[in-house]
């Protein structure tokens, strides 16, 4: 081989070198060089020495060096961008995050914010709201908006521990149906309706009470899916806080209304509320095609009975034939002190016959009954007068008169009787 060729076969040494080490292969073209390396020594000893030799030689080993310097460098410089496109990636994916996270704290607050709305509003209502019968829309609009659920009852507490409902929505087959089973379900655990508790069993819910110092009422909400027991007791809880104050109101309200329209007496309703009950009965009886019985009674000789005994024995027997009328009828028929000594009763949807026998038992009952104070006691009748719309009577106005009629006759017939509208009508 010419010198010639193996001066051109060497020079493409640097160029092996840099090919095996592009384009970030340090270590391709360390060996490059290496080899070229070995090239210039060979070349050194097979070639004279002489200048061209030593030249050749320094250009291989140079050019060779730097082809594993711009390997190396291009390597370098390419972690770099790695490095720094990393930190950017990070850095967005951390924004993304952290944007997320500003949204999801958004909409919770967006959530909040209504949630607050959504109560505020009910409290708002619920002051405003006179009656229960106001509040029930109102408390059903507000629970599904700031407690999120839609199967749930509201118990209110009543005289000698019982509850009576005043909401129940989609609780079928629940211990929350009803307040027996409620009642039950908590006896049969040891809970009292007092504390708050978590069910697990049979479904999972939140039983809490509505209390202010005194328990007014009893919340049960059934747990959705979605939502944690102990959330959803949490929100119960700071639900239920918030309507004590309104349900308070509303009992003391109605509690007021109820002593303004009971006679404080007998226990039984005043007069106004009377003329006010039998223009809605009459009312609803000729939508519906039903009648309506009214009963007017009157103490025998009660002027005589106060002559006699004094007016504190007489308001003792005026007192407990309020009790007996009131323990005589059934929870829809209205009994009111109709003045003085006279007592009225509605009897709703009642046939002629029945309204009768109800009135002949009242009449048994009282003059069974033996009216005492101190050491004074007495036995005592009353006289019945009894009137039927719509065979007596077309109007209120006229019905009463048609009772008081038959009041009359019963009093001219030797009172301690009772006595139709109608002659002939048992």
């Amino acid at each position: 081989m010419s010198a010639a060729w193996i001066f051109a076969a060497a020079a493409l040494a640097p160029a092996a070198a840099l090919w095996a080490g592009y384009p970030r292969r340090p270590w391709g073209a360390a060996a490059g060089t290496a080899a070229a390396g070995g090239v210039a020594f060979w070349l050194l000893a097979k070639i004279p020495a002489g200048p061209q030799a030593w030249a050749l030689a320094a250009w291989i080993l140079a050019a060779s060096g730097y082809a594993w310097f711009a390997a190396a460098r291009a390597r370098r410089r390419h972690r770099a961008r790695q490095s720094a496109l990393e930190k950017i990636r990070a850095a967005a994916e951390k924004a993304r995050i952290d944007l997320a996270q500003a949204k999801s704290r958004g909409m919770a607050a967006g959530r909040e914010q209504k949630q607050a709305l959504a109560l505020y509003g009910l409290i708002k209502g619920l002051t405003e709201a006179l009656g229960w019968e106001d509040v029930r829309p109102r408390l059903e609009s507000a629970v599904e908006e700031y407690l999120g659920i839609s199967d749930y009852a509201f118990y209110l507490a009543a005289p000698g521990g019982a509850f009576r409902p005043l909401l129940i929505r989609g609780l079928s087959a629940s211990p929350g149906s009803s307040w027996t089973t409620l009642e039950r379900y908590l006896q049969e655990h040891g809970l009292s309706p007092a504390q708050a508790h978590v069910i697990e069993n049979p479904e999972k819910a939140a039983v809490v009470p509505i209390s202010d110092g005194e328990i007014l009422g009893s919340f049960y909400a059934r747990c959705p899916a979605s939502v944690l027991p102990a959330e959803l007791m949490g929100k119960a809880l700071s639900f239920a806080q918030e309507i004590a104050f309104a349900f308070r109101r509303i009992r003391i309200f109605q509690d007021i209304e109820s002593l303004s329209r009971i006679d404080g007496l007998t226990g039984v309703h005043r007069r106004g509320g009377f003329d006010e009950r039998l223009k809605d009965e009459l009312i609803r009886a000729q939508a519906f095609k039903t009648p309506v019985s009214l009963l007017l009674l009157d103490i025998d000789h009660f002027k005589e009975l106060n002559d006699r005994y004094g007016h504190p024995f007489g308001d003792q027997v005026l007192r407990r034939l309020g009790e007996i009328l009131n323990s005589s009828v059934y929870e829809t028929d209205f009994v009111a002190r109709y003045g003085g000594e006279e007592f009225a009763v509605i009897f709703p949807r009642a046939q002629a016959q029945g309204a009768a026998r109800k009135a002949e038992a009242i009449r048994k009952t009282v003059e069974q009954e033996r009216f005492s104070l101190g050491f004074n006691e007495a036995r005592v009748s009353v006289s019945i007068g009894l009137a039927h719309f719509p065979a007596d009577a077309a109007t209120a106005e006229e019905l009463i008169s048609q009772a008081d009629a038959a009041l009359y006759r019963a009093k001219a017939q030797g009172r301690n009787r009772v006595v139709n509208a109608a002659p002939g009508r048992s």
